[in-house]
């Protein structure tokens, strides 16, 4: 009997699994989707990371497209959470990094790094944090070996121009290599770019010049003074490196900028009058990055993005000082009163009738002057007063006097005096009558009773 019920009881039980699935099965579990809240750019040993973190671990799809160039990172089964779509991020090989949602259904969010140069990546996840690292392609930018030909070579990134009498000066037309510097004496150096524009080296300041291997992208290297960019760009990308920052000038634009620092690390950059690109600011060991509008001028504390004050005065270089004529007399050239003597008349004077011998003329035998003799020069000041009395009198003198000898000339003849207008003489109002009469009694009462 027990052997015969063992069956029995092995069919039922597959009959019911078959009939009711398992409850984790039949309750359909909804699957969610990993929200991307944040995206930002940090550094890395070898270049920029990009670091996105979601609510549930990510697996990156990565391609890179041509035309224009750009990486495309798509992160399968997953939304996008976050405010910006766009990153300020620019260097050497990215020009910027947007992001956005692809697809909703399926769930694809696809971050695209616009590039200006070929980029090495990789990535690494760990738990909900992916980062994608990016470093220059080197393998990609070298140039094969070149064959020697008569051909114009590459014309300089930089000509400079030293303007003043003073310190020491760089000849127009010599050449700045790559890895040079140019310092500034007493006066503003200009670095003419052959591009277009200018870079104002400021008195006391040395700047260093690095150049892409395209010679268009500059690399401006400075550790205390002040320097001014005076230029266009169109795609190109130039930097300024101080102690604390790194200064990102992204093309378009026009970059009129003054930039300043001091040994307390107070950094001051500020948009001229003609700028009308904005650059971004972002710190050698830090995150943060701040944006420098064309019309603004500010001053980072101590080497902080957060300590930011609107500047009070210019950031750039002083002003051109205008040269300045003075006036000296030659001590030898003065002669004392005592020997002036009586004669002593100015050249070319009215009221002189012979030249007057100089004291280096040499003397006849009769005592006269002799062939050799000039005409003296003498130089006279005088002072230049005001009197408001003399004025009166000059006044006064100019005025012409009355005419009183032509009117005593005239003739006069005696004339009648005409008559007065005949007067007419109104006579008196007529005086009220003494008796009113009966009816006027009548009317003097009702005036009364009905005022």
């Amino acid at each position: 009997m027990l052997c015969a019920r063992a069956p029995f009881r092995i069919a039922l039980m597959a009959a019911l699994v078959a009939t009711f699935p398992p409850a984790q099965t039949r309750a359909g579990t909804p699957h969610h989707a990993a929200e991307v809240q944040s995206v930002r750019v940090i550094p890395g040993d070898n270049g920029p990371v990009l670091e996105i973190l979601a609510t549930h671990p990510l697996t990156p799809k990565l391609q890179t497209v041509e035309g224009p160039l750009r990486l495309v990172i798509d992160l399968p089964d997953s939304t996008l959470n976050t405010v910006r779509h766009k990153i300020p991020f620019r260097n050497d090989q990215i020009k910027s990094i947007r992001m956005d949602q692809y697809q909703a259904n399926p769930a694809v969010t696809r971050v695209v790094v616009d590039l200006l140069a070929p980029v090495r990546y990789s990535w690494d996840a760990t738990g909900n944090r992916l980062r994608i690292r990016m470093s220059a392609d080197i393998s990609a930018s070298a140039k094969p070996p070149s064959v020697p030909a008569l051909t114009a070579g590459v014309q300089p990134a930089v000509v400079p121009v030293a303007v003043g009498t003073s310190g020491s000066l760089i000849e127009t037309g010599s050449r700045v290599a790559a890895g040079s510097s140019v310092s500034a004496g007493e006066e503003t150096a200009i670095l003419r770019l052959t591009r277009g524009g200018e870079i104002r080296v400021c008195p006391g300041t040395t700047v260093s010049v690095s150049t892409s291997s395209n010679g268009q992208d500059l690399m401006l290297g400075m550790n205390r003074g002040a320097m001014e960019t005076h230029y266009g760009l169109t795609e190109s990308v130039d930097s300024v490196l101080t102690p604390d920052f790194r200064i990102v000038l992204p093309g378009p634009g026009e970059f009129n900028l003054a930039i300043s620092t001091n040994a307390h690390g107070d950094t001051c950059v500020g948009s001229q009058p003609g700028s009308t690109s904005s650059a971004v600011i972002a710190e050698l060991l830090g995150n943060g990055t701040y944006e420098i509008k064309p019309d603004q001028q500010v001053v980072f504390r101590g080497g902080r993005l957060d300590s930011v004050e609107p500047a009070v005065a210019s950031c750039g270089c002083p002003p051109a000082q205008e040269p300045v004529l003075r006036a000296e007399v030659d001590p030898k050239s003065v002669i004392p009163e005592s020997k002036a003597g009586e004669k002593l008349q100015l050249e070319n004077s009215a009221g002189s009738s012979s030249p007057v011998p100089s004291e280096s003329a040499n003397p006849g035998p009769n005592g006269d002057a002799g062939e050799n003799s000039k005409p003296m020069k003498v130089q006279l000041e005088a002072p230049l007063v005001f009197s408001g009395r003399d004025m009166a009198k000059i006044r006064a003198a100019s005025v012409a006097p009355a005419p009183v000898s032509e009117v005593a000339a005239l003739s006069w003849t005696a004339r009648p005096p005409e008559p007065l207008p005949a007067m007419v003489v109104l006579p008196p109002p007529d005086p009220k009558p003494a008796h009113k009469g009966f009816f006027g009694k009548v009317k003097h009462l009702f005036g009364k009773m009905f005022p």
